[in-house]
């Protein structure tokens, strides 16, 4: 039973370490694709990793 615990956490935990790096390379690519210095349009993804980051609440 320890080892199946044990098991199951450490495949959670290696899904959402990919996951997370999936969205940080998916968003830098839409940032990448968006920043065109002659027709970049700046209109990221919703949910976009770098722009959450960077997001000022006020």
């Amino acid at each position: 039973m320890k080892k199946l615990i044990l098991n199951t956490t450490k495949n959670l935990i290696l899904i959402l370490t990919v996951l997370f790096l999936l969205w940080i390379l998916i968003s830098w690519f839409d940032i990448v694709a968006h920043n065109d210095p002659w027709r970049g349009s700046h209109e990221y993804m919703p949910g976009n990793a770098f722009v959450l980051l960077t997001q000022e609440y006020i």
